[in-house]
């Protein structure tokens, strides 16, 4: 079935094959919605370039940071999520459960990792870190339970100055 098609046109299928179908073609579309907002907001930075990962071990955006139009070797990686409906409370209804096999192929990762979850019928963003650049140190730490963010162009902004800052002290401390 492809998206968009009627319902009428399975009708001598089982429903629960149909509502089946219909989810998966749901998931999917909301899968690249969310994709193609992410690249909407982190594009309204013009010190970002988006790369999309075509395999699929949960990293779905590596994100390069620019300076003066030309690439820092600076990156982020984005895991991104999305739902059909707005959140009365993202704090409390966003849940980020990631399997065992996720959760070890981010922390082998040797740069930051954050998530992005767009809403579909309000396009509004929201992000936290997976893997945070320490204000303290050098080193990347997982948290587990870190706040939710509304995602905007400050915030885009404000990824990058932590991550930039998170690159500075990492290099101070190799000098």
């Amino acid at each position: 079935m492809t998206y968009g098609q009627s319902q009428s046109s399975y009708s001598r299928l089982p429903s629960a094959i149909v509502e089946a179908v219909m989810k998966r073609d749901l998931d999917y579309f909301i899968g690249e919605r969310a994709e193609h907002l992410a690249i909407v907001y982190l594009t309204s930075s013009q010190d970002l370039v988006v790369e999309r990962m075509k395999a699929d071990y949960g990293l779905d955006m590596l994100v390069t940071i620019l300076r003066d139009k030309l690439p820092t070797g600076r990156v982020f990686g984005v895991h991104i999520k999305g739902r059909d409906k707005a959140f009365k409370d993202i704090q409390q209804e966003a849940s980020l459960v990631l399997s065992d096999q996720e959760k070890k192929y981010f922390q082998d990762l040797p740069f930051p990792v954050c998530v992005l979850f767009f809403t579909m019928d309000d396009d509004r963003g929201y992000y936290r870190w997976l893997k945070y650049p320490s204000e303290s140190n050098q080193s990347l730490h997982t948290l587990e339970n870190n706040q939710w963010r509304s995602l905007d162009q400050e915030q885009v902004s404000q990824i990058i100055a932590e991550v930039n800052a998170w690159y500075n002290r990492k290099h101070q401390s190799a000098a």
